[in-house]
């Protein structure tokens, strides 16, 4: 558990209590949300760079991609039967 305190900007307080008070929620519901959507996008830009960063194994460097792909499609029996 945390406890800190915060200080905003007087704009950024005045959206913060005017959302609370449209969505008749505690500042601390509030904080714990937009900590865990910020958590989640993290993970999922993590994820995102994880499978940008990926490269080929060194057997396959020199392999087009689609072709290397037809070529099992074009022997498959399920697909060709």
């Amino acid at each position: 558990m945390f406890a800190a305190q915060l200080n905003f900007s007087d704009e950024i307080s005045n959206q913060i209590q005017a959302n609370l008070q449209a969505c008749g929620e505690t500042f601390e519901e509030f904080l714990q949300q937009a900590v865990a959507h910020e958590l989640q996008r993290r993970k999922a830009n993590d994820l995102k760079s994880f499978f940008d960063g990926l490269q080929p194994l060194e057997s396959f460097a020199d392999v087009d991609p689609v072709a290397y792909v037809d070529d099992i499609r074009s022997n498959s029996r399920l697909i060709n039967d």
